[in-house]
């Protein structure tokens, strides 16, 4: 057997070798609410803020967590997957559907033509109403 020499300090030699989680100064009802839906049941909470059992019963006394238990996860032991898709589902683009190709002056002077109100342009007058 090899001995190991230690500098006298046990108790920080413990912490630096145990795999422990600090326990936090604060821990929220959320905080355990949301451990809840993620499946961590009360031991899994004990373990995870490495708090002792008595402390977690408290904290269950809550009345928002009174009654409270994690939600079980279950996961399929197969692939399931959905075969009945018949687009492309790497498809990023959407098909948009092309406007032809139209002239647009013969487009504008189809307007002049079927309104009256543009038919009297006078092209003498140039000015403007405004005087600069």
């Amino acid at each position: 057997m090899i001995e190991a020499r230690t500098n006298g300090n046990t108790a920080q030699t413990e912490i630096s070798n145990s795999n422990a989680t600090v326990t936090p100064k604060t821990i929220t009802v959320t905080m355990i609410l949301e451990d809840l839906d993620n499946g961590i049941d009360r031991n899994g909470i004990k373990d995870k803020y490495n708090l002792e059992a008595w402390e977690v019963k408290q904290m269950f006394d809550h009345p928002s967590l009174k009654g409270k238990k994690a939600r079980k996860i279950r996961k399929l032991s197969f692939n399931f997957v959905d075969d009945t898709i018949t687009e492309n589902p790497n498809q990023t683009s959407i098909p948009v559907e092309t406007a032809p190709d139209v002239d647009v002056h013969t487009e504008a002077s189809m307007i002049v033509e079927a309104t009256p109100e543009l038919q009297d342009f006078d092209e003498e007058d140039d000015t403007d109403e405004f005087d600069y």
